[in-house]
């Protein structure tokens, strides 16, 4: 019994930093604390689209992200089920990957440049410049405070990966429980669905199918981070 309360208290001493992030993102969540870092998250998951547009051959003709934590990227294109896939997801696996390579700082600092400069780059090259265009400034601001973060030192790097990495897992979980609640038929799944011939609206379950494997793929990831970071430290 010991053993095992022991145990326990060294994975939360572990995912301490990650725990006490999440407590404040919950606590917080639906304040103007974190509607900027909610609104970054979407960015970077249409800049997931984006990138796996760019991979698999396609073109990327334009990226918006709007305050109301709505978006779109406009793909011509690529291969459509991998870039569907990708927004969710990809946010998941980004959060993991910052998760995981706590283990190897520089790695971790590469991979948050990674996240601000593909967030800033893009958002320069696809995101038009307009009167009130939030979506543009806080793209490339955004973008660029994490470059500098990952830049600076190897703790501030470890700061912005951890929020990062707690915001981006928490908001991809939160994706899905509101768009499949309330719209399946605008969702990313829903929009799969739709191109393979299911509409959502009239048969929504397809599209509540492929959501339910981008999530178990997604935790999936999260799980074998978190698990490789606590058996790495010898928990």
């Amino acid at each position: 019994m010991f053993r095992r309360t022991r145990y326990i208290a060294g994975v939360f001493w572990q995912f301490r930093y990650y725990l006490l992030c999440t407590g404040l993102a919950l606590a917080f969540w639906d304040t103007a604390l974190i509607k900027p870092f909610r609104f970054f998250v979407v960015l970077v998951h249409e800049v997931n689209h984006a990138a796996a547009a760019l991979i698999t051959g396609g073109e990327v003709l334009e990226i918006r992200t709007h305050w109301n934590e709505s978006g779109h990227a406009l793909i011509k294109g690529g291969f459509f089920p991998l870039i569907s896939a990708a927004g969710y997801v990809g946010s998941a696996l980004w959060g993991a990957l910052l998760m995981y390579t706590s283990l190897y700082p520089q790695a971790q600092r590469l991979v948050l440049l990674c996240i601000g400069a593909a967030c800033a780059g893009m958002t320069l090259i696809y995101t038009p410049l307009e009167e009130g265009s939030v979506d543009f400034v806080l793209g490339i601001g955004g973008g660029l405070i994490l470059c500098i973060m990952a830049c600076k030192s190897r703790r501030m790097a470890s700061i912005g990966a951890v929020w990062m990495g707690v915001m981006l897992c928490l908001y991809s979980l939160y994706d899905f429980r509101t768009d499949l609640w309330y719209f399946p038929e605008r969702t990313d799944a829903g929009i799969l669905s739709a191109y393979w011939g299911i509409d959502p609206l009239q048969v929504p379950y397809l599209a509540y199918l492929i959501a339910l494997i981008w999530v178990l793929v997604s935790l999936s990831c999260m799980y074998r981070a978190m698990r490789a970071v606590a058996l790495n430290r010898g928990l």
